[in-house]
């Protein structure tokens, strides 16, 4: 029976053949921060247009660059509750005090009456997570409210590499865009991220960050800023420079994909799905749905599993209530009601572009079987 994967990340023989040739150069000459690096980050820029990219090893290492930017120390940034570890992990080990809100249903985004809710003296700014590759339809209405209250935003677009709104790529729809190339996301580089932005000051200082705390403008190895290696590796980007090319296609691919999923499931009585609103400008990293309950949620679940498709509840518990922020926080279990109740019927389902229209097909009907057990 095949099997069909959350994430298949792909290299056709072009590819490999031309990976194969360039790394003899690579061998031949710079193994970190050569030629592939600068040039993975003029072309992402190049295709987001926006002034900056700055490679680093991770999109965790590209958060807390931005949040040392702003130097957050005793200050309070709204999080999503839904967001994996890193995001709120960022905030504590740059000094500040993440703030937990609660997510929409329709978008699993932070909604504007969240942060509305959420926001004190002391918060100075918010990440807004573009979970699963989602673009909240309210994201103009939090941008002029953050632009009013002078909050800064940070996109964490982990999940998002090609998604757009309003014209613009996200990355370039806050302050800071900080992107993953993890195996598992739109495209990869193996391991690695992006940071990007269209302000100077915030590029000079993460490049700066991008190596050790170098000053970057002076010849002499002259040290700036506290720092640590977060550099890119030449083979990290040569495989991020091939998918990037792919990145076109493979977002066409993913929302095709979707866009079977929303209408084959849109009748379903026992499934919520997410808005009409994102499809058209969304990426789907993974298919997010809700199930009527945890039970409905633990039957068609396990109807997948038994087909061989794969599913997953990312993220599951919420940031707030993870042993560490729990013991970092003080935060506890019932104050975020609707992400709580929401990640309890959650379920993600498989988008990659190996799969088939097909495929989706076959996930439907699966789920849709599973209706005389509900």
């Amino acid at each position: 029976m095949k099997k069909i994967n959350m994430a298949e990340p792909y290299f056709d023989h072009q590819d490999r053949m031309w990976i194969h040739n360039e790394l003899e150069n690579i061998l031949d000459g710079l193994l970190s921060m050569g030629p592939n690096v600068a040039t993975f980050e003029t072309e992402f820029s190049n295709y987001l247009n926006c002034k900056h990219a700055i490679a680093v090893n991770s999109c965790t290492s590209a958060l807390e660059i931005a949040l040392n930017y702003y130097d957050i120390k005793g200050t309070e940034i709204i999080v999503p509750a839904q967001t994996f570890i890193a995001t709120g992990m960022a905030v504590h080990l740059a000094g500040g005090i993440p703030v937990f809100a609660d997510i929409c249903p329709e978008t699993f985004s932070l909604s504007l009456d969240s942060i509305k809710r959420k926001i004190s003296e002391k918060t100075v700014g918010l990440i807004i997570v573009h979970f699963a590759g989602i673009v909240t339809p309210e994201y103009q209405q939090i941008y002029n409210f953050c632009n009013d209250k002078g909050l800064f935003i940070i996109e964490d677009a982990a999940h998002a590499s090609g998604a757009q709104y309003n014209g613009k790529f996200v990355g370039t729809l806050g302050d800071v865009g900080c992107f993953s190339f993890f195996p598992s996301k739109v495209i990869t580089s193996a391991e690695g991220g992006m940071l990007t932005t269209n302000n100077d000051e915030i590029a000079m200082f993460a490049r700066s960050h991008q190596n050790r705390g170098r000053d970057m403008s002076q010849a002499d190895e002259l040290y700036l800023l506290p720092g640590r290696n977060v550099r890119l590796s030449e083979f990290n980007a040569l495989i991020g420079r091939c998918q990037l090319r792919h990145l076109g296609e493979y977002v066409a691919a993913r929302r095709a994909l979707a866009y079977t999923y929303y209408k084959g499931l849109s009748d379903c009585c026992f499934i919520q799905l997410v808005s009409s609103k994102v499809l058209h400008h969304s990426v789907f990293w993974k298919f997010p749905i809700l199930l009527k309950n945890a039970k409905a949620k633990a039957i068609v679940s396990h109807a997948l599993r038994m087909k061989n498709i794969a599913s997953d509840s990312a993220y599951y518990p919420p940031l707030h209530l993870q042993p560490v922020m729990q013991r970092l926080f003080n935060t506890k279990s019932g104050s975020l009601p609707i992400t709580e109740d929401l990640l309890t019927r959650h379920l993600n389902l498989p988008v990659n572009p190996r799969m088939s229209q097909e495929d989706v097909f076959f996930v439907v009907d699966t789920i849709l079987s599973c209706s005389s057990q509900l």
